[in-house]
């Protein structure tokens, strides 16, 4: 009972990878179980995934596991992971950049690059947390930058740039209250973020402040990040600045550039703020223009991949 029972649970999680032609390892897998009914060791999940093969339910080749048929998708992943190691590896100056600007206190890259598995056409999707008080400061801040340096997606040309679509400040960090029920789109995505910078403390307390995703995947750890992308600094020009427009100067400025922006903001960023729905959120704790948000189309999808096999 309990092997069919983790059989179920593996389907579940391969099948949700695939969406993304995203193969697992057996270790990925365990860590990657979704809403397991009891705790399961890497063993048990490696005789399930024995079985799961043997009944031609799954396909095995060079350590991933993948739905029936889908062997292609392993060189399709190889390819991937090659090319987000490119993709990071360039982007990597800019980063350096955004960190030293003020009221920038952690990025994070997200999204497909963030787990390795980026198409060639894919851009690069940012989440940065902010000073408590200055989102809109931190924002104009940053978007001026890449928008001068040529960096920020066009409908045209969107490939290798720098989508900075999600802020949020450091305290407001727990993302809870915008995910929908059962969220495993979301919910994934949450936790493959990649931290590139910040102080340690702080990408512990984002994690800590998202445990309630623990109750959807209790195997996960935390994702520390790769020292080999790890930006470490401490820029005199951003203490000088943060210190300089503290207090009510600060506050000044900060309403300023917010009026600017919203005044800037494309029309339907603004009418989509206003929908009942958590795809783009305007606040001064959180600003989310993720305007073709397809979490419920995902996770749509993903139902019926189960039905199926």
């Amino acid at each position: 009972m309990n092997t069919s029972e983790l059989q179920k649970t593996i389907l579940k999680t391969i099948s949700y990878f695939h969406l993304f032609d995203f193969p697992l390892t057996s270790f990925e897998t365990h860590k990657n179980l979704w809403q397991p009914n009891q705790k399961y060791n890497i063993t048990e999940v490696d005789i399930a995934l024995e079985g799961l093969c043997q009944n031609k339910l799954l396909g095995f080749n060079e350590g991933f596991h993948f739905l029936k048929g889908k062997t292609n998708l392993v060189e399709k992943r190889k390819a991937r992971y090659l090319l987000a190691q490119k993709k990071i590896k360039k982007t990597r100056p800019f980063l350096k950049l955004l960190a030293r600007l003020p009221y920038i206190k952690a990025i994070f890259i997200c999204n497909d690059v963030s787990y390795q598995n980026a198409p060639e056409n894919s851009d690069i999707d940012l989440a940065i947390i902010c000073s408590e008080n200055k989102i809109w400061t931190a924002r104009f801040f940053s978007t001026l930058l890449m928008k001068l340096l040529g960096q920020r997606p066009t409908p045209e040309n969107h490939q290798n740039k720098i989508c900075q679509s999600f802020y949020l400040t450091e305290n407001n960090l727990s993302l809870e209250n915008i995910a929908y029920p059962d969220d495993i789109h979301f919910i994934y995505w949450l936790n493959q973020f990649l931290p590139v910078f910040g102080d340690q403390t702080l990408i512990n307390n984002f994690y800590t402040a998202n445990n309630w995703t623990r109750k959807y995947l209790p195997n996960l750890t935390l994702n520390l990040g790769n020292e080999r992308w790890t930006i470490n600094h401490n820029a005199k020009f951003k203490k000088f600045f943060e210190m300089l427009f503290s207090g009510w100067i600060g506050t000044l400025l900060e309403k300023f550039l917010k009026r600017i922006q919203l005044k800037i903001m494309p029309k339907r960023l603004l009418e989509l703020s206003k929908h009942d729905n958590t795809d783009v959120i305007i606040s001064d704790e959180l600003l989310k223009f993720h305007d073709k948000d397809n979490r419920l189309q995902i996770k749509k999808l993903w139902k019926k991949l189960i039905e199926q096999n």
